[in-house]
């Protein structure tokens, strides 16, 4: 399953733009203020549901409309064409839909036409809150094992529970039964988390050394955090009784998978304390190359890749080594300002689309991207 079409409505400097993509890489050429971001933004929001760029749909809407949309061309593996879209309008209300008929959610998309994107200022994965990489890797694992989300919302009905009781000062037997819950299903996340990262540690450490300007003795790995290692179900059960009153203190569970959190290292150093933004940016472009090879593997199925700017932060020969990476399969689009990153043999082979300049068009929008 392809994008072959995208449709812009009222999306930050369009106010109507349509881009046809190829079946392998795509590259979108424009300058700056051409709204080259805002095209892989609005793929995004269909099928992903939200915009990676802001939480305020307001900021998404054309200076002077009051709604916006974008609809992308599927084309299936069945070679059926259908039509996703997502509308906004200025109070935040969204719209999806799947040939006219609405959608809930983008859950259709994340099994059939998954969609990862890589901006350079957006490094929030790398040393944004634990909360965002434990969801990273439940993502994965939910691949990876059909009953991992079962186990998920039974541990996290289980955990609610347990904190209720706690906020409501009560501490006793009547924690069991949850405590019982949480240790059969959180042992079960923690397994699957640590299997989960240790398959795909391995072709993040490669993907690193091709991306990164090596040093000598240089390293780069992932690190699964978790307290409730080496425990067995009785040993977590009798942690958690032991637990009670400090977590009535605290108002809330401490020992559990709901604490885990994965450390991106080189060189032994935490990259989200210790890390530049360049050596950020290059683990969390490792990482979104890692998971599409590992997804491509388990499900036969690469997720669409969305990279802009991605070509600047690399030197020569890392830029050849990533566009010989992205050509071995899988739908890819990326945003550039200049050709010169690219070879004429590479460009050959992929889809070109030049983007006209919003001078004097839609350019007094204060919202637009610089």
């Amino acid at each position: 399953m392809i994008v072959r079409t995208v449709r812009l409505n009222g999306v930050r400097c369009h106010e109507t733009l349509s881009v046809d993509l190829g079946p392998g890489v795509s590259v979108l050429v424009g300058v700056n203020g051409a709204g080259k971001t805002s095209v892989l933004e609005g793929i995004h929001m269909v099928l992903a549901g939200t915009s990676p760029r802001t939480a305020q749909p307001r900021e998404l809407i054309s200076w002077g409309c009051d709604t916006l949309r974008v609809e992308l061309e599927v084309l299936g593996d069945d070679d059926r064409l259908s039509t996703a879209a997502v509308g906004y309008s200025e109070s935040g209300e969204r719209r999806l839909s799947v040939d006219g008929a609405p959608l809930a959610n983008t859950s259709r998309w994340e099994e059939s036409l998954p969609v990862r994107m890589f901006l350079p200022d957006d490094v929030r994965l790398v040393r944004g809150s634990p909360r965002r990489r434990r969801r990273f890797l439940d993502r994965m694992a939910a691949v990876a094992d059909s009953s991992y989300r079962e186990d998920l919302e039974s541990y996290e009905e289980a955990l609610s529970q347990r904190n209720t009781l706690l906020r409501q000062g009560v501490v006793g037997p009547d924690h069991s039964v949850w405590e019982a819950l949480m240790a059969r299903s959180g042992l079960r996340i923690v397994s699957a988390r640590a299997l989960t990262l240790r398959s795909v540690s391995g072709p993040y450490a490669q993907l690193h050394d091709l991306l990164a300007a090596p040093r000598e003795g240089g390293r780069a790995a992932l690190v699964y955090r978790t307290n409730a290692a080496d425990l067995d179900e009785p040993a977590y059960r009798e942690r958690l009784a032991q637990q009670r009153e400090s977590d009535r203190r605290r108002t809330f569970t401490n020992l559990g998978p709901h604490r885990d959190d994965v450390r991106f290292t080189y060189e032994g150093r935490d990259l989200r304390s210790f890390g530049s933004q360049g050596e950020q940016r290059t683990a969390l472009l490792a990482l979104l190359l890692a998971e599409r090879g590992w997804a491509a593997e388990r499900t036969g199925r690469a997720p669409l890749l969305l990279l802009d700017d991605v070509m600047s932060e690399l030197d020569e020969p890392r830029r050849r080594a990533l566009v010989a990476l992205l050509s071995e399969g899988g739908q890819v689009v990326i945003a550039t300002t200049d050709l010169h990153y690219f070879e004429a043999e590479e460009l050959a082979s992929m889809t070109l689309v030049r983007l006209p300049s919003q001078a004097g068009g839609l350019g007094a929008d204060p919202r637009q991207e610089p």
